[in-house]
């Protein structure tokens, strides 16, 4: 089921695929400096690609060394969403943690996970 937003509620809500669905047309193409974690340009970071590489292949090495790994929601009872966001509306009905902001979005209380350590194959 496809959403359409009003432009003032864009930027407000938290919605991590505005990137990667139709929307991309919308906003993206026209201004690709809309998104810029390394800047853009003569200006460009330099280690842009080398950050990439770095947290691509951390990532890998933490799924490879455990068999599972599932969102604990019963260890950081802050990070739940209040119980009235279940009859909201948008993504506040199917979140499963609450989401904040300060200068960036981050999880209230943290994202908590248990992790299965793999075995020796």
């Amino acid at each position: 089921m496809k959403r359409i937003l009003t432009s003032h509620a864009v930027a407000d809500e938290f919605d991590p695929e505005r990137f990667l669905d139709d929307r991309v047309q919308k906003y993206f193409v026209p201004n690709p400096f809309i998104f810029l974690p390394f800047g853009a340009g003569p200006r460009i970071c330099l280690g842009q690609q080398f950050a990439y590489n770095e947290a691509s292949t951390v990532i890998v090495r933490i799924v490879q060394a455990f068999k599972g790994i599932r969102l604990d929601m019963d260890s950081n009872p802050e990070a739940k969403p209040p119980t009235s966001w279940a009859t909201g509306d948008g993504r506040k009905a199917i979140e499963k943690f609450w989401i904040a902001t300060h200068m960036t979005a981050y999880a209230r209380g943290g994202v908590w996970v248990k992790m299965e350590e793999a075995g020796p194959e």
